[in-house]
C-alpha cells in the first residue's frame, strides 16, 4: 500500500512539474535572419512565458510576440525582436543612429552599421514597447506601421536561451 501511494505521489508530482514546464516555457525555431548575428534562421530558442508576469520588459530584452504580418499564412507566425524603448521613453532615428531620451545608444549587438531612413521622435505610451531587429537592414519592426509599437500584454515571453 505504501509503495502504491508513493508511486501515485511521484506520478502526480511528475505530471505537475511537466504541466508547469509546458506553461512556463516554450521552444521555437527562428524563421528569419532579422536578429543576426545573435539569432539566425534555424536556431532553436527557449522562451520564458512567465518573464513579464511580475515585471515589465526592459531595454535590451529579446522578446517573442505574434506576427500580424504573416500570421494568416502560418509562415513566421511569431516575431522575435529586441526591446529598445519602454513606456515613457522617447526614441528617434536620425543619421543612421538610434537615440533614446536624446542620447545615442551604443548597440554592440547590431549586425549592420547604421539604419537607413529617419524616424521622428516618438514617446512610448504606457503598455507598449518599441522593438527593433538586430539586423536593421533586414528587419520589419516598430519602424513599420505593420508592426508598430508592441503591446506588453501581447508579448509571449522573453528569449532566455539559444542552441
Amino acid at each position: 500500500m505504501k509503495k502504491c501511494i508513493a508511486f501515485l505521489l511521484a506520478a502526480a508530482l511528475g505530471i505537475g512539474a511537466g504541466l508547469f514546464a509546458a506553461a512556463a516555457f516554450r521552444i521555437d525555431k527562428v524563421t528569419d535572419n532579422s536578429m543576426l548575428p545573435a539569432y539566425g534562421e534555424g536556431d532553436r530558442i527557449l522562451t520564458s512565458s512567465f518573464a513579464f508576469r511580475s515585471e515589465d520588459p526592459r531595454r535590451g530584452d529579446v522578446i517573442l510576440f505574434p506576427n500580424r504580418i504573416y500570421s494568416d499564412s502560418g509562415e513566421g507566425a511569431l516575431m522575435m525582436k529586441r526591446v529598445i524603448a519602454i513606456p515613457g521613453d522617447k526614441v528617434m532615428i536620425t543619421d543612421g543612429a538610434v537615440y533614446l531620451n536624446n542620447r545615442q545608444i551604443e548597440e554592440d549587438y547590431v549586425f549592420t552599421e547604421g539604419i537607413s531612413g529617419e524616424m521622428a521622435e516618438i514617446e512610448i505610451p504606457k503598455g507598449r514597447v518599441f522593438v527593433l531587429g538586430d539586423n536593421r537592414a533586414g528587419s520589419t519592426d516598430s519602424r513599420s506601421e505593420t508592426v508598430g509599437l508592441v503591446k506588453i500584454d501581447e508579448i509571449l515571453g522573453k528569449v532566455i536561451y539559444k542552441w
